[in-house]
C-alpha cells in the first residue's frame, strides 16, 4: 500500500469519525445498540432545531413521535419529509451528508437504522419473515420493515427471520417466544425501545396487553 493511499484511507475515516452523529450532535442522537450489520440510534429534535452537519449510510428510520423533517446537503439542496407521517411510519434515506432541521411544532422523536453492509444483490436478498399479523410498512434494498399487531392472548404462528431483526415496539410488549429447540422463553420490550435480534425460528404467545410492534428484517 503506498502512502498516498495511507493518507487517503486516514483522511476519509477521520472525516466519517468527525461526521458521525452520535459525536457532533450527541445531544439529539443517542446510540441504543448494535452489531456487524446495523447501528441503531435514537433521535430526539425538538421544534425548530437544526443539527450540525453529519453524515449516515442508507438508513431506515421509525418514527415515534412524527414531524416534518428538511435535510439539506452541503450542495444546498434540500428535501422534505411528507408531512402526513405518523407515529411508526417509516422513512428510508440513502446514504448522505446533511443538516437536519425540525420544521415542526413538536420535538421529533425516531430510531434510525444505519446500515453497516452494502445491500445485497437482489438475487441474493433474504426475504422478510411472513406472519399473517404483519404487514408491510416499507422496503428498501437492505430492508423490509412489517407493522406487527396482536390483542392480548393472541397467538404468532411460527416464522422465521432468516438475518438480523430490528424490533421498534410502538407499545410495551411481553411476549413468549418458542425457538427451533421447543424452549420457551419470556420477551419483554419497552415502549420505544428498540432492540436487535439474531436470526432465528420461533412462534410466540402474547403474554401481555394488545400490541404494535415494527419489524425490520434485514436482506
Amino acid at each position: 500500500m503506498n502512502a498516498t493511499l495511507v493518507v487517503s484511507l486516514f483522511l476519509t475515516g477521520a472525516l466519517c469519525l468527525a461526521q458521525d452523529p452520535v459525536k457532533v450532535a450527541p445531544n439529539q442522537y443517542k446510540l441504543i445498540a448494535e452489531n456487524d450489520d446495523v447501528r441503531v440510534i435514537e433521535v430526539n429534535l425538538a421544534a425548530g432545531a437544526k443539527t450540525a452537519t453529519h453524515s449516515h449510510p442508507a438508513v431506515m428510520s421509525v418514527l415515534l413521535n412524527p414531524g416534518v423533517v428538511k435535510w439539506t446537503q452541503p450542495s444546498g439542496k434540500s428535501e422534505q419529509s411528507p408531512p402526513d407521517l405518523k407515529r411508526g411510519s417509516v422513512v428510508n434515506l440513502p446514504a448522505e451528508t446533511h443538516v437536519s432541521e425540525n420544521m415542526g411544532k413538536t420535538t421529533l422523536r425516531a430510531i434510525v437504522v444505519e446500515f453497516k453492509k452494502p445491500a445485497p444483490p437482489a438475487g441474493k436478498a433474504r426475504k422478510a419473515s411472513v406472519v399473517a399479523t404483519c404487514k408491510p410498512l416499507s422496503e428498501s434494498p437492505h430492508a423490509t420493515a412489517q407493522l406487527c399487531t396482536g390483542a392480548a392472548g393472541s397467538l404468532v404462528a411460527k416464522h422465521t427471520h432468516a438475518a438480523s431483526v430490528i424490533y421498534v415496539p410502538l407499545t410495551d410488549v411481553t411476549a413468549e417466544l418458542t425457538g427451533a429447540d421447543g424452549k420457551p422463553r419470556l420477551m419483554e420490550m419497552k415502549s420505544g425501545v428498540p432492540i436487535i435480534a439474531p436470526p432465528e425460528t420461533h412462534s410466540g404467545v402474547n403474554k401481555g396487553k394488545a400490541f404494535e410492534l415494527v419489524v425490520v428484517d434485514l436482506k
